[in-house]
């Protein structure tokens, strides 16, 4: 009987320590890879083999370029982490979608800004929690950043993830869209005096000027080199932007505004008299001038693709190239001699991320491999 009651008040205490943990994770919203890590440090073994995996994936040296789609799944006997770095620039969102709900197969995702040329920071600027396989967050600086996904590994399944980026404003032109584009951020002006401070959208004359986000009109006139102009603040604090060689001017300073509500009309007014009709557009942040095509270039998200991956294969011809990312222009990591063993972690487009002997990583087009049963 005393035997019986300890094991029941054991049994009380552990219940109770697992609600106040899902109290606990309700308030804080923990990431998913820290729930999974939980799991890990029950068994010492498992736990640093973990961390040895993360920690060469995290400074693996493969790229993806944007948008992407890939193939993985989740895999119960091994420790399957991707890591891929993505070049991201100011005023993007980023965005990672599944195709697999939480409560079917649950992903952890971290996203690391590099700090330097090699490493990667500590702390994650995004990460997803266990409500969610999705993730999203506004690119505040331009830099590389290293993507980190792995699954639970108590499950056997394919998932497929999507990556891609939008614009975080609007087109400011109403109508027009990336064609419209003819003079970018960098372009010589003043016959190399100076460097382009925008970009130059095209238009006919008095097609409408659009505010790209919410904000007020903090200043408007016609002076300068801009012409008739218009000065937006993206909040009190925030950015400014900055519309010129307006045609004609349609709302007074001092004017709160909505996305999409009409600024000016396009024209060629101040030094662009001897130009066609365009808008020029800048965005000015507290350090200066940045570059404004990225925060409204419309981009097309990819689609999920279905594809059942192998874990195994082996390569088919006498050279057989690896390399660090999808591509057959980049870097070439090393050439694998014929039938040599791989592991397949995961496919974008017609290339398989594998990995040799346990340790080298590398992307390879799949005429080069032969995939083998599990």
């Amino acid at each position: 009987m005393k035997h019986f009651i300890i094991i029941l008040l054991t049994l009380v205490v552990l219940a109770s320590c697992k609600q106040a943990q899902k109290i606990t994770d309700a308030i804080s919203k923990p990431s998913a890879k820290t729930v999974f890590e939980r799991d890990f440090k029950d068994n010492d073994s498992i736990f640093k083999h973990y961390e040895n995996r993360y920690y060469n994936a995290q400074n693996n040296d493969l790229q993806v370029e944007l948008p992407a789609t890939i193939q993985s799944k989740s895999d119960t006997s091994k420790l399957n982490i991707l890591a891929y770095t993505l070049k991201l620039q100011q005023g993007e969102r980023f965005k990672l979608e599944s195709n697999s709900a939480p409560d079917s197969l649950q992903l952890a995702i971290d996203i690391f800004p590099f700090e330097n040329d090699s490493i990667v920071a500590e702390k994650p600027t995004a990460s997803n929690t266990v409500e969610s396989n999705n993730m999203s967050f506004d690119v505040s600086a331009s830099n590389r950043y290293k993507l980190v996904v792995f699954s639970n590994r108590k499950h056997h399944k394919n998932f497929s993830l999507k990556l891609f980026t939008e614009p975080t404003m609007a087109f400011p032109v109403h109508g027009k869209n990336n064609s419209a584009v003819q003079s970018f951020w960098g372009a010589s002006r003043g016959g190399g005096k100076r460097s382009h401070e925008g970009i130059d959208i095209f238009a006919k004359r008095g097609t409408p000027v659009v505010a790209s986000t919410d904000g007020f009109v903090y200043n408007t006139g016609n002076r300068g080199l801009g012409g008739k102009q218009v000065w937006l603040r993206d909040g009190i604090f925030g950015q400014s932007l900055y519309y010129a060689h307006l045609d004609s001017i349609a709302v007074p300073s001092g004017r709160s505004v909505k996305v999409g509500d009409t600024l000016g009309f396009v024209g060629n007014t101040g030094n662009a008299k001897t130009t066609s009709p365009h808008l020029h557009f800048g965005i000015y942040t507290q350090k200066g001038a940045v570059d404004p095509y990225p925060f409204v270039k419309e981009t097309e998200a990819p689609k999920f693709e279905s594809y059942t991956m192998s874990s195994l294969g082996e390569t088919r011809l006498n050279n057989n190239e690896l390399r660090v990312s999808p591509a057959v222009k980049s870097e070439k990591i090393k050439d694998l001699k014929v039938a040599t063993p791989v592991e397949i972690l995961s496919k974008t487009q017609n290339w398989f991320h594998i990995r040799v002997n346990d340790t080298l990583e590398g992307f390879m087009h799949e005429s080069l491999i032969t995939e083998l049963e599990d």
